[in-house]
């Protein structure tokens, strides 16, 4: 069981980072949102701009959210998996 516990944390720990590093290139690389926002900026009682801008906000911020989520989801899942997998190793196995 620990073995499993610590294969499966180091997995959860890659898989946070790879989905974060991924969201993170999205991210950088969002320049619809940097020219929304700005036409929202000159026009923001306009409401095609308005509903232009919150359609490419919801990517933009959903790009954030899983930036955040899988680093901070994919370190603390993973942290406590493998914490785990070592506290089992520790504790003296019941068979007898």
């Amino acid at each position: 069981m620990p073995t499993f516990l610590r294969a499966l944390g180091s997995l959860v720990v890659a898989a946070g980072l790879f989905i974060a590093a991924v969201a993170g290139w999205l991210l950088a690389a969002d320049t619809h949102f940097q020219e929304v926002a700005a036409a929202y900026g000159r026009h923001p009682e306009h409401a095609l701009f308005q509903a232009e801008y919150w359609a490419a906000a919801v990517r933009h911020y959903g790009l954030l959210v899983a930036v955040v989520g899988g680093t901070v989801g994919g370190l603390s899942l993973g942290g406590i998996l493998l914490a785990l997998a070592q506290l089992l190793r520790r504790v003296p196995s019941r068979s007898g």
